[in-house]
């Protein structure tokens, strides 16, 4: 019972970082996309600009996901289904 009031007294931040550690500089290889980032078109109909760069990069990084996903992988050799 002691563990739980003592563990209340952090915050839902401090408790993820324990559980979940975040990852190391070595392994996270899509660094902030800067160049995007100074090349958003400023006047532009289709696409909004972002001038947070957290916000910027999240939407970005799920661009890239998403872009990743559609891509056709044209694989070698006997297909499985």
């Amino acid at each position: 019972m002691a563990v739980i009031t003592q563990s209340a007294n952090y915050s839902a931040a401090t408790l993820l970082y324990y559980f979940v550690p975040p990852m190391s500089a070595q392994h996270n290889k899509i660094k902030f996309p800067f160049w995007q980032y100074l090349n958003q078109p400023l006047f532009s109909r289709d696409s909004k600009l972002e001038l947070n760069p957290r916000r910027f990069a999240y939407s970005w990084r799920i661009g890239l996901l998403e872009r990743c996903l559609n891509k056709e992988c044209d694989a070698k050799g006997p297909q499985q289904y």
